[in-house]
C-alpha cells in the first residue's frame, strides 16, 4: 500500500484544480500543529483531512473524498474527526474558507455548525471564499 503523502499528493490531483506538492504535505506531517487524517474503510483509502492548530486556534486547509466515495458521508466524518482531534489539543475556534460556489461542501460545513464569517474576493482567481468560523470550546 502507498504511503501516506503519496496518498495525499496523488488525490489531491483528483480531487483540486490547485493541489499541494509533496513538499507542502510533507511540511504539514512534520509541523509541530499539523493535522493530517487519512480515512479509510475496509483496507482502502477513501480520503483524508489536512489542517492545523496553534495554541486555541485551528485551521482547516482541506477535506478531500476521492471521487467515487462522495455522497456517502465520508466528508462528514472526517470533519468531525477533525474538529475532534482539534478540540482535543485545546482548540476553540476552527477556521476554514471554501470555494463560495461550491454549496455541498458549504451545505456540509453550515450542517456542522460552522457559521459564515464573511467573503474574501477573488481569493481563488475564478471565485470567491466564504470564510467561516465554528466555535468549539464547551460543546459537543
Amino acid at each position: 500500500m502507498m504511503n501516506d503523502t503519496k496518498f495525499v499528493e496523488q488525490a489531491e490531483r483528483l480531487c483540486f484544480t490547485r493541489s499541494w506538492t509533496k513538499s507542502d504535505i510533507e511540511a504539514l506531517r512534520r509541523s509541530e500543529g499539523g493535522v493530517f487524517i487519512i480515512y479509510e474503510e475496509n483496507g482502502e483509502r477513501l480520503g483524508y483531512a489536512l489542517g492545523n492548530t496553534v495554541l486555541d486556534e485551528a485551521e482547516l486547509y482541506r477535506i478531500a473524498v476521492l471521487p467515487q466515495y462522495r455522497r456517502r458521508g465520508v466528508g462528514i466524518r472526517l470533519l468531525n474527526e477533525f474538529i475532534e482531534l482539534c478540540r482535543g489539543r485545546g482548540a476553540v475556534n476552527i477556521f476554514l474558507e471554501v470555494r463560495s460556489k461550491n454549496i455541498p461542501a458549504r451545505s456540509m460545513y453550515e450542517r456542522a455548525g460552522f457559521e459564515a464569517m464573511g467573503i474574501r474576493r477573488n481569493y481563488y482567481g475564478d471565485d470567491d471564499a466564504a470564510v467561516y468560523c465554528l466555535e468549539i470550546s464547551g460543546s459537543e
